[in-house]
């Protein structure tokens, strides 16, 4: 079983906090968990910080508690990467490794950037590719020569495409972990909808979206599941109603198709929890009125049925 996690950026002490307490048995279930790791991990003094609004440091030892908690992988082509220039990306790249940590979307040149994480799980091989569609400015795209990540932004969008394309010989199953979309928007923007269509035919078989801090609504583009936005899972300024609400999405391969399910989670002062009775049907709630003709079930699993979203 595969799992996927939102947001996580362990700043402002939300490291000294055992943030993935509550949800390590849910990780440790799992054959392979991934989440979107919003931040540089380093050192103070290690790289220097861009000109922007918001920049997410976060100690060394967050490695290690993703990797203590169950975590195998994180999808580092987002807005916060490079929060401590190239130098914080190489350190957070090298602490991972050490951690025995995976991930994707990121690289000393553009090969390295689009090019999959793979793993097994069981008889099945998986290629995980991850890629933006927020950056600051196109300094941050990884190119032949410059280190950076892997953008899904003209004249990109074809490298993308690429990568995907490229990861489906390597591997059975593919899954593309992309930030996008508008922060705390209930929906999809329709280039996200293109792009989702383009990866689809490309050999996707899963597309797991972050970026927005709030859930977002589930469709099915043939075989392809697609999770709009996970929402957030360890991040410290979680806090209104809609951004604690959250998710971890299970993915099952078996021989009669894909299933996807959804276990409730609220977050707790930065922390995942898993979600109580009336937390869970509230949650679940959410996920049915913005998801197109799927419906999660009291258990969590998602069902192809007709229906209308909020969305549209």
């Amino acid at each position: 079983m595969l799992a996927f996690g939102g947001d996580v950026s362990l700043t402002h002490g939300l490291a000294d906090a055992e943030p993935f307490r509550e949800v390590a048995g849910l990780l440790a279930a799992a054959d392979l968990a991934w989440v979107n790791l919003e931040t540089a991990i380093a050192e103070p003094g290690i790289g220097s910080a861009p000109d922007k609004e918001y920049v997410f440091r976060s100690p060394p030892v967050t490695a290690t508690l993703l990797a203590s908690a169950g975590i195998d992988g994180a999808s580092l082509a987002n807005n916060h990467s490079l929060d401590a220039g190239i130098e914080g990306l190489e350190r957070t790249i090298e602490l991972l490794a050490a951690a025995e940590v995976d991930h994707a979307g990121a690289g000393m040149n553009l090969d390295q950037a689009y090019a999959p994480a793979l793993a097994s799980v069981g008889s099945t091989s998986i290629a995980i590719v991850s890629i933006s569609r927020v950056l600051p400015d196109s300094s941050w795209t990884a190119s032949a020569s410059r280190p950076g990540l892997a953008s899904a932004y003209h004249p990109f969008v074809d490298d993308s495409v690429e990568a995907v394309a490229n990861a489906s010989q390597l591997a059975e199953f593919v899954v593309v972990m992309v930030h996008w979309g508008v922060e705390l928007a209930h929906c999809p923007e329709q280039y996200q909808l293109d792009l989702a269509e383009e990866w689809a035919a490309a050999g996707a078989d899963l597309i797991v979206g972050s970026h927005p801090h709030v859930l977002q609504g589930v469709d099915k583009i043939g075989d392809t599941w697609v999770i709009f936005s996970t929402g957030n899972f360890a991040f410290p300024s979680a806090y209104s109603e809609d951004t604690t609400q959250a998710a971890l999405f299970e993915v099952s391969i078996t021989s009669e198709g894909v299933q996807l399910a959804a276990t409730p989670l609220r977050i707790v002062e930065g922390s995942p929890t898993i979600a109580g009775v009336d937390d869970r049907q509230t949650v679940l709630g959410t996920l049915n009125a913005r998801s197109w003709n799927v419906a999660f079930d009291s258990s969590g699993r998602a069902v192809s049925t007709p229906g209308v979203s909020t969305c549209g």
